[in-house]
């Protein structure tokens, strides 16, 4: 029988991303997609920055599902992506951006609707 108590960590999160090297401009977001680098090779992380890219092994995801795959806040992941795409093993792309429909396409649809 298991308790209603949650397990609790045994190293801080904020620990997760002490021993990398963090570059001084940070250029990954909330939505910025991350993936594994062709050439990276997982040896030698520490446990947070091998499962993430275990983790991105199976496709890219965004720095949101990431932290929300390895239980960590959102700002420890940004740092660990932000570190280990400095390093090489990872690869960082913005989401495209979307345009916004034409207004006018907007109003010709309003009006059909409500000429139903």
């Amino acid at each position: 029988m298991t308790s209603g108590r949650q397990r609790r960590r045994v190293v801080p999160d904020y620990m997760a991303a002490a021993k990398l090297a963090v570059p001084e401009h940070i250029s990954v977001e909330r939505t910025t997609l991350v993936y594994v680098a062709p050439d990276a090779v997982a040896g030698g992380l520490d446990p947070p920055g091998s499962h993430l890219v275990a983790l991105l092994h199976e496709g890219p995801l965004s720095v949101y599902e990431c932290a929300a795959h390895l239980g960590l806040p959102y700002c420890v992941v940004r740092l660990l992506v932000a570190g280990l795409a400095e390093a090489g093993m990872l690869l960082t792309r913005d989401p495209p951006r979307v345009t916004a429909p034409d207004l006018e396409i907007l109003e010709l649809v309003l009006s059909g609707l409500r000429a139903l």
